[in-house]
């Protein structure tokens, strides 16, 4: 489970693929791209303050050590999935839904790609909605982290979900270091919403 190895302070190289434009229907659709290659690069030694303030932290793992995972597109003005066999990252996450249940004979994880037009996003929501497994939970990985927190880096800073092969929601604050380098602001696990409540927020 790579929540183990994107703990607070670690460094890793990565590209995110590009955000996939299809048209912006609601429409529930297979996420497209593949996983680009992430891997370790050591432990973050800078000095923090606010909410990092304490030593780096390190992980046990050689240095360049690909860090596997699938990858599951935001596509906005739709709800994309991705069958899960490994662990699941998506992002960058601002406000959108991710999402777990069994979907066309499996068990999926979805990004309900809310965007900034509100008749777009009611579609996006109704068709989700519509379509909700019965065994669904989710979670919103940008509510995990204040201002004050993301703040506190001194850094630019993106969030990213994780969604474990075992069902777990996490969400992890990325912070930017240089071209294609990051280190992990801090990762939070969070509490599934479970479907009762999710079509509350559905509708």
């Amino acid at each position: 489970m790579i929540e183990h190895a994107l703990v607070a302070d670690a460094k890793i190289r990565w590209q995110k693929p590009a955000t996939v434009a299809q048209q912006q229907n609601g429409a529930i659709v297979q996420s497209v791209s593949g996983a680009s290659a992430m891997r370790y690069n050591g432990t973050n030694q800078q000095q923090r303050r606010g909410l990092f303030r304490r030593p780096a932290r390190v992980y046990q793992m050689p240095l360049n050590s690909p860090i596997p995972h699938t990858w599951l597109d935001y596509i906005p003005g739709r709800t994309a999935y991705v069958g899960q066999g490994t662990d699941v990252l998506t992002g960058f996450m601002s406000g959108c839904l991710i999402a777990r249940g069994t979907y066309q004979g499996g068990m999926k994880v979805f990004h309900m790609g809310t965007v900034e037009n509100q008749v777009i996003n009611n579609q996006v929501k109704a068709t989700f909605r519509a379509a909700l497994p019965n065994d669904a939970t989710g979670f919103y990985p940008a509510d995990a982290w204040t201002v004050a927190e993301r703040a506190a880096t001194n850094k630019a800073t993106d969030i990213i979900a994780l969604v474990t092969s075992g069902g777990g929601f996490y969400s992890i604050l990325l912070c930017h270091d240089g071209p294609g380098e990051y280190f992990v602001g801090g990762i939070k696990k969070v509490p599934p919403i479970h479907r009762p409540a999710l079509l509350v927020r559905l509708a």
